[in-house]
C-alpha cells in the first residue's frame, strides 16, 4: 500500500480521458453532447465540454472590464464570478488538451470538433447531412453515431442510443463515480 500522500500525487497526476466527436455541421453533435452529459451525469460522473468553432465569435461584451483589458493589451483575461469562470483572449491556448488543463477536476471530458487534433474520437454521422463517413478514411475513431451502417466494423449507436454510448464510455475508459464521502461531525 503506497503512503498517504504518494497515493494522494498519483490520484492527482491520472489523466483525465478526452473524448473527441467529429462530423459535419448539422448531423447533431451539440445535441447529442447535450444528452451525453446528462446521461454521464445520471451515473454521478463529473464531466466537462469543450467545443471548438471555426467561426469568428464576440464571446466577451463590448465595454465591459474584459474586453477592455483585452483591448488594453491583455493577453488573456479571466473572470471568476459566484458561479461561473470565463477565460478570454486569444487563440493560441495549444488545443483541446490544453484547454482540458484549465478545467476543474471532472471525470471525463467531451470535445466537439478539433478534427486535426490526435484523439480519441466518436464520429457523428447522418444520412441526410453527408453520405461520407469521416471513418472510413481515417484512424483513432471508437465508435460511430449514425442512423445508417458505417464502412468499417466499429461499436455502432443510433442517435437516439444515448444511454448505451454512455455505457460504452464508461466501459472503454473505466470510469467510476466518486465514491460516497463519509460526513464526519466532530461534537464539541
Amino acid at each position: 500500500m503506497a503512503p498517504r500522500g504518494l497515493k494522494g500525487k498519483r490520484a492527482r497526476s491520472r489523466s483525465v480521458p478526452i473524448v473527441a466527436f467529429s462530423g459535419p455541421s448539422g448531423a447533431g453533435k451539440t445535441t447529442l453532447l447535450v444528452a451525453l452529459v446528462r446521461a454521464l451525469g445520471r451515473r454521478r460522473l463529473r464531466v466537462a465540454a469543450i467545443k471548438h468553432s471555426g467561426h469568428e465569435h464576440g464571446f466577451d461584451v463590448p465595454g465591459k472590464d474584459s474586453d477592455l483589458l483585452l483591448r488594453a493589451g491583455a493577453e488573456a483575461v479571466a473572470v471568476q464570478g459566484p458561479a461561473q469562470f470565463a477565460l478570454f483572449g486569444a487563440a493560441r491556448v495549444g488545443g483541446a488538451r490544453a484547454l482540458a488543463r484549465l478545467l476543474p477536476p471532472v471525470d471525463l471530458v467531451l470535445v466537439e470538433g478539433w478534427k486535426a487534433e490526435r484523439l480519441p474520437r466518436v464520429e457523428v454521422h447522418r444520412r441526410s447531412v453527408s453520405r461520407a463517413f469521416a471513418c472510413a478514411r481515417a484512424r483513432g475513431f471508437l465508435a460511430v453515431v449514425t442512423d445508417e451502417p458505417p464502412p468499417r466494423r466499429l461499436p455502432t449507436f443510433a442517435p437516439d442510443e444515448v444511454e448505451a454510448l454512455a455505457d460504452f464510455l464508461v466501459d472503454r475508459f473505466g470510469l467510476r463515480p466518486p465514491r460516497e464521502r463519509k460526513v464526519v461531525r466532530y461534537l464539541d
